[in-house]
């Protein structure tokens, strides 16, 4: 399932429909990088073939501001803005339409009809920590 759908007859994403995925170790763990970071701005993106936005999220001193799309629209944009969310920030960037660059992906929860439920970041943790 490399992309979601959200599908409100089937429900393709009941806990009991999704196989265990095969043992990948600690050390496959430990090379993805995972970090809160902070919402800076979110804008529509047309352009998809799902509805999506464009996500720009700060991610402290290290690592910085980087850009997401994300098939998040659940949320309202002003839910969104100064939200805290984790993100994995070392899979690659990835070219979308019109040129647009997606730097990391935005970690969520998907409900049984493919909606997501972004993953909760207590309001005082830091930007930047990194998730262990």
């Amino acid at each position: 399932m490399s992309q979601h759908r959200i599908d409100t007859e089937e429900l393709p994403y009941l806990p009991e429909k999704i196989p265990k995925k095969e043992y990948l170790g600690i050390q496959g763990f430990l090379s993805l990088d995972m970090r809160v970071g902070e919402i800076l701005e979110v804008e529509q993106f047309p352009e998809m073939k799902k509805p999506s936005y464009k996500i720009k999220v700060n991610f402290g001193p290290v690592i910085g501001i980087l850009w997401t799309s994300a098939q998040v629209t659940n949320y309202s944009r002003g839910e969104l803005i100064g939200r805290k969310v984790v993100g994995a920030i070392n899979l690659g960037d990835k070219t979308l339409p019109k040129g647009f660059l997606s730097q990391f992906l935005i970690l969520g929860a998907l409900e049984s009809d493919g909606t997501v439920q972004l993953l909760q970041v207590p309001y005082n943790t830091l930007i930047g920590s990194i998730i262990s």
